[in-house]
């Protein structure tokens, strides 16, 4: 009896370790306003971690998300949760939301999700939505999936609906304001604060003056092109919102803005799937200060179009290789390197970049001689890109020399910006005195207050004081930050960058190898690597965090040359 008592014992004490769960929580908000009601990130983790604890389950990792749609799979904390869940390792035995809300609000990406999870023996547990672990547990959380996903599109269809009548009435909506205008309080409508859009003088005027040099030059020549335009305006010191430089991709879309004529739409794109244009009749216009003559605008417009040259989609992120986009030829088109394939007499296929010249016209040398039928086995080129990138390129000592170089570039453009500053100091000074000595003037009876042309005179000088001091102030907020040389930095960087290049799938490679080059370019008897410093300064994120860059493919304009 006593042994038998013994087993029992035993087996009870299995059965209640074996109870004991890993598991990992996730809460998630997607608003400020759920942020401070019951939904909020502490209330949800408090719930559930008080739940754990009444179950005896061992907490093995919280993942927080706030500002995150559950319509979107794509979140950086549900993602890396998933992650951990599915490593292969069996360390997490369930997943505890608040709500099947919390974590999804698409049916069928629930599903998927929750098939994924059982093929590693994790279940899938809301706090308040208990199921059971049966059919009839399947079947009723495949409905409040159906529920949520149809809440979260009535919801979303209401939310349309008020920002829609928000933005008749004139209005923002919030996100990213325009260069050249700020957001200020309109008016209160109930318990809400409303906005609207208002010229910022200074960027205004920095508009004013993009317009003029591309329709009239800068009294030196014609009409100037984006690039000259960003040259004229970083050389005398203006500065973008942030404080960076003016490029071409950002003088293009403030030259095609039409906001800037005085009349914005709101809700034109479809902001999922393709991202196309709407419907007329679902696209709102409403007013907001002109910055823009029409007349002007559309001059501009016409002079952008009959100098545009051949458009050409960017094809880098699309190409299935990894210098796909970026591999060209040296023959006298210079041409792209396509793949290709081929297969031996014993079936092993073979990939190759090959030049795109033969591949269209079938020949094999040109007038020259030369061979624009050029084929390199992928792996080798891709392994000797790889390599010189990593041995040369991405090295601490290499690194910190490009940094030196381009601080160094920084400290003289800056130069510019600073002599900038001095002139709006001088400005603002020498219209306060002038301010200053007709108050005496008056004081003293020199000037008759009575005068009616004074107070034209005085509110002439307090624009001029006014609109200089804000200039003052605005290119003292957008100068720009100096290059920090940090060799703890440097070494995380040149680290985390060659494991990037060497390590993960094409994608993720192709996008941080894109980021430091511009072009590779094949000849007979050398492959030349095509970049600029720049390049390695907008990767370098954070404490050295590698940050590979979003490209644009805004061309550049090639004014036609003039004729006498």
């Amino acid at each position: 009896m006593a042994r038998k008592y013994l087993q029992a014992a035993a087996t009870s004490s299995k059965d209640a370790v074996a109870s004991s769960r890993n598991v990992l929580i996730y809460i998630r908000v997607s608003t400020d306003a759920q942020a401070q009601n019951a939904l909020s990130l502490t209330d949800q983790e408090n719930q559930l971690v008080a739940r754990c604890k009444r179950d005896g389950d061992n907490i093995v990792g919280v993942f927080r998300e706030e500002g995150e749609s559950a319509t979107n799979m794509k979140r950086p904390a549900f993602e890396q949760m998933i992650a951990r869940a599915t490593d292969g390792s069996r360390s997490v035995n369930a997943i505890i939301v608040y709500s099947f809300s919390r974590a999804f609000r698409n049916q069928f990406e629930q599903e998927l999700t929750v098939r994924a999870l059982r093929k590693h023996k994790v279940e899938l547990i809301s706090f308040a939505e208990p199921l059971t672990k049966d059919a009839s547990g399947d079947l009723f959380r495949k409905f409040i999936g159906i529920v949520n996903e149809f809440q979260s599109a009535e919801t979303a269809r209401a939310t349309t609906r008020t920002m829609k009548e928000n933005a008749r009435r004139g209005y923002s909506n919030g996100g990213i304001i325009p260069f050249g205008y700020k957001s200020v309080d309109a008016e209160i409508i109930g318990s809400k604060q409303k906005k609207k859009l208002a010229i910022e003088p200074v960027e205004a005027e920095i508009v004013i003056r993009a317009f003029d040099l591309a329709k009239n030059g800068d009294g030196e020549s014609g009409p100037l092109g984006t690039k000259k335009i960003a040259m004229w305006l970083n050389e005398r010191g203006y500065r973008s919102r942030n404080g960076s430089l003016f490029g071409t991709g950002t003088i293009h879309e403030i030259l095609t803005r039409d906001a800037y004529t005085g009349v914005r739409r709101f809700n034109e794109f479809n902001r999922k799937g393709d991202g196309e244009r709407k419907d007329a009749e679902e696209i709102v216009e409403y007013e907001i200060p002109a910055i823009i003559d029409r007349a002007l605008f559309d001059e501009v417009q016409a002079l952008m179009t009959s100098r545009q040259p051949r458009i050409r989609g960017p094809r880098l992120t699309s190409a299935p290789s990894l210098l796909g986009g970026l591999v060209r030829c040296d023959c006298k088109t210079s041409c792209a390197l396509t793949t290709a394939t081929g297969t031996s007499r014993t079936g092993k296929i073979y990939a190759y970049y090959k030049c795109i010249q033969s591949t269209k016209q079938g020949r094999h040398k040109d007038a020259d001689g030369k061979c624009v039928n050029r084929k390199i086995p992928r792996p080798v080129i891709e392994q000797l890109v790889v390599d010189a990138l990593v041995d040369q390129l991405l090295h601490p000592d290499r690194v910190t020399s490009i940094l030196l170089a381009l601080k160094a570039r920084r400290d003289d453009r800056q130069a510019s910006a600073d002599r900038r500053i001095v002139d709006l100091a001088r400005q603002a000074s020498e219209a306060e005195e002038r301010l200053a000595r007709l108050y005496a003037a008056i004081e003293a009876g020199t000037i008759d207050g009575t005068d009616p042309t004074l107070k034209d005179r005085v509110t002439a000088l307090k624009a001029g004081r006014d609109k200089a001091a804000e200039a003052l102030d605005y290119a003292k907020k957008s100068s720009a930050s100096p290059i920090k040389i940090d060799p703890v930095a440097i070494d995380r960087f040149s680290r985390l960058m060659r494991e990037q290049l060497t390590s993960g799938d094409v994608a993720a490679r192709k996008a941080y190898l894109a980021s430091v080059v511009d072009a590779i370019i094949v000849s007979e008897d050398k492959i030349r690597i095509v970049g600029s410093n720049d390049n390695i300064r907008s990767t370098f994120g954070p404490e050295g965090q590698p940050t590979p860059r979003v490209r644009k493919s805004v061309q550049e304009w090639c004014p036609w040359p003039t004729i006498a």
